[in-house]
């Protein structure tokens, strides 16, 4: 009898209005013998990896993080993967513009590029610097309460600075400067903005942008970088940008050196990286069940 593990992160923003446990798993019994549920709340901390043993297929209803967590669990493995989104933004699922309510014709297979930064795979974005910790910073209840506003009242506590001194090597060419954001772009939109028109679910290929520090600090220096960001996300990009303080380029394959231990955001989670770290993007590794 094949087997799948359902499991249903309550703490998603949007779960309360999007997931009906039993609609769902009456339509995972259409295809899988056995059908065990378990949720995540607040009294129940599921480790996912803990999840995935003994079981044919792995769903999993939540956001991008859950997502996250889900593509970490199955690798190296042959647990197929289902994914529901119900999260705040959603930005792997819109990038692919998954179906947002569950019904049987909904149901499609793709397979999609993943990220990969030294041992930890990532759907959709690997970032740090300004704005980056909102991801894994803004409380849950928060997040529930007012749904993609919750990330607004961020912005502002969050629009600082930020040097990161690092080195970038893509292929022959080195890129070794401070940035105010380090980013690896592997979906048309972050942070719930929709800028990068150059996206492909399965070519291979992805997108870094490099923000460069301003020279002043305070508020002379957030005036400097919010021209940048502005151009980044609200205009945004449908063709490679090589400029002196903003780059934005396809690879597959690059090399991330770090001068200091930073912490990244990766698919909403945080991940603490430090010293060299190789950047790839997997071509069409993902096999994922939408539903």
């Amino acid at each position: 009898m094949s087997k799948c593990k359902l499991v249903v992160n309550r703490l998603s923003g949007n779960s309360e209005k999007c997931v009906n446990v039993e609609d769902l798993t009456a339509l995972l019994r259409e295809t899988y013998g056995q059908v065990d549920v378990v949720c995540i709340d607040e009294n129940n901390d599921v480790k996912m990896r803990d999840e995935v043993d003994g079981y044919d297929a792995l769903a999993v209803c939540g956001g991008d993080g859950t997502l996250n967590s889900a593509i970490n669990a199955v690798k190296k493995k042959s647990t197929k993967l289902i994914y529901i989104p119900c999260g705040t933004l959603n930005d792997t699922a819109k990038s692919l513009r998954l179906a947002k309510k569950l019904a049987c014709g909904d149901r499609r297979i793709r397979k999609v590029d993943m990220g990969k930064i030294g041992d930890t795979m990532f759907a959709y974005v690997l970032a740090a610097g300004t704005f980056c910790e909102i991801g894994y910073t803004t409380e849950i209840k928060t997040k529930k309460h007012f749904k993609f506003f919750a990330y607004l009242l961020m912005v502002l506590k969050s629009y600082k600075v930020r040097r990161i001194r690092a080195k970038v090597t893509l292929g022959d060419r080195v890129l070794e400067d401070e940035y105010s954001l380090v980013m690896a772009i592997n979906a048309s939109r972050c942070f719930g903005f929709h800028f990068n028109k150059k996206f492909c679910h399965n070519n291979g290929i992805a997108q870094i942008l490099l923000i460069k520090s301003p020279k002043h600090n305070g508020l002379l220096g957030k005036i400097e970088i919010f021209f940048p960001f502005f151009r980044a996300f609200f205009v945004g990009f449908g063709k490679e940008y090589d400029k002196k303080n903003m780059k934005f380029l396809d690879f597959s394959k690059a090399s991330l050196e770090l001068e200091q231990s930073t912490d990244f955001t990766v698919d909403g989670e945080k991940l603490t990286l430090d010293g060299q770290n190789d950047l790839r993007i997997l071509k069409r590794e993902l096999n994922l069940v939408v539903w």
